[in-house]
């Protein structure tokens, strides 16, 4: 993760720098944004303990529609998404047909046990702006699977003398389509973001299906 946010403030730095050398018409009419989030995952099984802070990120780029002289505008574009839920439980096999969560025994030490989902999203936005440059847009996004794993790191629970770590790729039995809600509100290139999940993690019927609710902040140079 620490390589992860240099990452993304390395970006966000490289697009604060190059919106200064762009005209504020083009401004106007594109907008690029990091948004840096926890997960409150709901609907999880009873026997099931998520972490607090299940941290992920969204990195988009919009193009806005201007209504006319307004201060409305609605705003098209595409990103990737990706969510994490890490908890005291593992998927025995990801690759079963029926899929299956085992509980960590608390005698059991280990650093992490994740699920994480990557998405290519299409959000949309109804924006408003004042000259003030007070912000709040409204919007709706839209995304498909492109990548999940499950990771693993701590002593091996078939024997705990023995610290493994693990990383297994393509999780079954997760729905390809994600869908749902999203609201930015801030000042300048600084927002509040949330997202509620108006789709479901699993499949029906393979467990609790799950779904996410994420808070965070948006970065947006431009």
């Amino acid at each position: 993760m620490k390589k992860l946010l240099i990452v993304l403030f390395c970006l966000l730095f490289v697009s604060n720098s190059f919106s200064q050398m762009i005209s504020e018409s083009t401004k106007k009419k594109f907008s690029i944004g990091v948004d840096l989030f926890s997960d409150i995952w709901f609907d999880v099984p009873d026997n099931i303990s998520q972490r607090t802070i299940n941290k992920g990120f969204d990195i988009f780029g919009m193009y806005n529609y201007q209504f006319g002289k307004s201060k409305f505008s609605f705003a098209i574009g595409t990103g990737l998404g990706t969510h994490n839920f890490f908890s005291n439980s593992m998927i025995e096999d990801v690759r079963n047909d029926s899929l299956v969560f085992i509980t960590i025994p608390d005698s059991i030490s280990y650093k992490k046990s994740k699920i994480s989902v990557t998405y290519l999203d299409v959000p949309l936005e109804f924006r408003f702006k004042t000259k003030g440059k007070f912000k709040m847009s409204l919007g709706f996004k839209a995304g498909y699977l492109i990548n999940s794993n499950a990771k693993y790191k701590g002593n091996n629970l078939n024997d705990e003398t023995q610290k493994i770590k693990e990383k297994r790729k393509d999780i079954k039995n997760l729905e390809t389509l994600r869908y749902g809600a999203t609201l930015r509100i801030g000042f300048g290139g600084f927002n509040l973001y949330g997202y509620y999940s108006l789709s479901k993690l699993f499949k029906k019927d393979q467990t609790n299906e799950m779904y996410p609710v994420s808070i965070g902040i948006t970065f947006m140079p431009f």
